[in-house]
């Protein structure tokens, strides 16, 4: 589990302690069905965590209920934990959509813990979506509602996870000193927070064990070893500290990182102590990626400390659960997708019945205006897709375009100027691997994900990307997408009778939305556009009139 993601779950245990003032002045019966309402919210937030699906079923009848008897404290509510619900299970698009709505709400109710909330998680959303030019507006929004809540513990808190937020679009970007700077400014909030009762003791610690872990990470990137493990010292000793009732799963991925540390400077004992620590709790709390990180740190630094037996045996594990999943992986790509008439005709049908009734009332030169500019449009159109569809034909295989594939030289790129040519060679030569291997179609797959695959970290592939590939991560994984689907759609005709659903679905995307955005971005129209082209070119070339 990422570090967001159970940061995000802490709100679980904060969301009882938020207040509310009484929407109006109301009769008994009223009273006593909005307990009702409160008493079953209270429920199953405590369900969330252990049942998710359950509770957001439960979840989304109280929220309808609460509408229908006008109660809104009720609603807010449970929609505030919807977004939760949603953004942990990966559905970002729901959770910003289910935003939309707590904003209203807690608009209406003047509720500033909710509004910096919301925009907090929407930042985060936007972020997973690789929408970044949204990211740093809603942190901005989310920070200035929190400076309007009255209660400082609540006050305090918020704008930890605020800056938290920061420090992780910092990250992505690669830039360290400001990813420092903003977990010490969360760090420096959060230390405002009084140690009672237990669940704000839980959550201030959870969030300082967090952020003295990532300035750990910070540091080592940095090559400064000393106070990398200043850091990781600080961050374990809160989670060994029997006061606070912290995440498992969060220790176990501290453990393998200090193991995956100390392995990198060379101290293979203190690798094989953590990662043998990191081992037992993970099965406490399975994560498959991260166990794969232990096997493989444990077998090379048994391997260097000449223990060859067990340098075998983690070997052994981690072939076995890499290959694993790889197949997990490879199952998911061969998800058969169903054959269906395109919506392309309901389009076309729209914007027939929009110019019908936009020529009743617009003037002969607005008309030969909007005639002119459209010839102008579709040429334009039509000389891209020409282009590119020639592009596509001369080439075997889809591919983005590539930038040389030389060593690193700039002397400003703090993190580049720190890779060997070694490590960047390996690095070019399993980044190839992966555009080869389709590996880019998969659900969800993020930069965290792509750097565990490669056994390397976040900054060096991100760098990596940036400098070889001319494109930030998130625009390398789609340019690779779009690549893929446009060949298909050339290559197979079978393809252009697929809805745009299950297209999206085959390079990777969880929405029909997303696909079509990423697609006009990159391509420069519309999906629909393109398949429309191509079964025109085809049936012309079949001899239709």
């Amino acid at each position: 589990m990422k570090p967001t993601t159970y940061l995000t779950s802490l709100l679980f245990i904060l969301i009882s302690l938020l207040g509310f003032s009484q929407d109006s002045i109301i009769s008994d019966d009223q009273i006593n069905e909005h307990e009702r309402i409160d008493s079953r919210i209270s429920e199953l937030e405590h369900l969330a965590s252990k049942d998710p699906y359950e509770a957001t079923k439960g979840f989304l009848e109280i929220k309808d209920h609460s509408i229908s008897i006008g109660y809104k404290k009720g609603a807010l509510r449970s929609s505030v934990v919807l977004v939760l619900l949603y953004y942990n299970d990966g559905d970002y698009e729901k959770a910003i959509e289910e935003t939309k709505f707590v904003e209203k709400y807690a608009k209406d109710l003047k509720h500033y813990e909710y509004l910096s909330d919301v925009h907090r998680l929407r930042s985060n959303s936007y972020g997973e979506l690789g929408i970044l030019g949204e990211v740093f507006n809603e942190l901005e929004k989310s920070l200035a509602y929190s400076e309007k809540i009255n209660d400082p513990i609540k006050k305090a808190y918020k704008t930890a996870m605020i800056y938290e937020s920061y420090a992780g679009s910092y990250l992505v970007e690669g830039d360290i000193e400001k990813e420092i700077k903003f977990r010490q400014k969360s760090i420096d909030q959060t230390l405002t927070m009084p140690d009672t009762p237990k669940e704000i003791l839980n959550a201030k610690y959870q969030n300082l064990a967090i952020q003295f872990s990532g300035i750990a990470l910070a540091y080592n990137d940095l090559k400064i070893t000393d106070s990398a493990k200043h850091y990781f010292q600080k961050s374990l000793a809160v989670y060994e500290n029997e006061k606070y009732d912290l995440y498992v799963n969060g220790r176990a991925i501290l453990l393998s990182e200090m193991a995956k540390f100390y392995g990198g400077i060379g101290e293979y004992i203190a690798a094989i102590k953590y990662g043998r620590n990191a081992e037992g709790l993970e099965r406490q709390a399975p994560m498959p990626y991260i166990r794969r990180q232990i096997y493989h740190i444990l077998f090379n630094s048994y391997l260097e400390t000449t223990k060859k037996d067990s340098s075998k045996y983690y070997f052994s594990r981690y072939t076995d659960l890499n290959d694993s999943l790889l197949s997990v992986e490879k199952e998911s790509l061969l998800t058969p997708v169903k054959q269906i008439l395109s919506d392309k005709d309901a389009e076309n049908k729209a914007f027939v019945r929009n110019i019908i009734i936009a020529s009743g009332v617009l003037s002969v030169l607005l008309i030969l205006g909007g005639w002119w500019y459209w010839t102008k449009k579709n040429k334009r159109l039509q000389e891209k897709y020409e282009s590119l569809v020639a592009k596509i034909r001369s080439e075997s295989e889809p591919s983005i375009q590539q930038v040389e594939s030389t060593l690193p030289q700039s002397e400003e790129d703090a993190t580049l100027s720190k890779i060997t040519d070694d490590t960047t060679r390996e690095l070019l030569q399993k980044l190839q691997k992966f555009e080869d291997s389709d590996k880019y179609l998969r659900k969800n797959i993020n930069l965290t994900w792509l750097a565990n695959d490669f056994n390397s970290n976040t900054r060096y592939v991100s760098a990596i990307i940036k400098d070889q590939r001319n494109k930030t991560f998130n625009n390398y994984i789609n340019g690779l997408r779009i690549s893929y689907i446009t060949h298909k759609l050339v290559e197979d005709p079978k393809y252009r009778e697929y809805k745009i659903i299950y297209l999206a679905k085959e390079c990777g995307y969880a929405s029909s939305q997303v696909f079509v955005n990423a697609f006009k971005k990159e391509i420069g129209f519309t999906p629909s556009y393109f398949i429309n082209r191509i079964r025109k070119d085809n049936f012309k070339q079949e001899g239709g009139s």
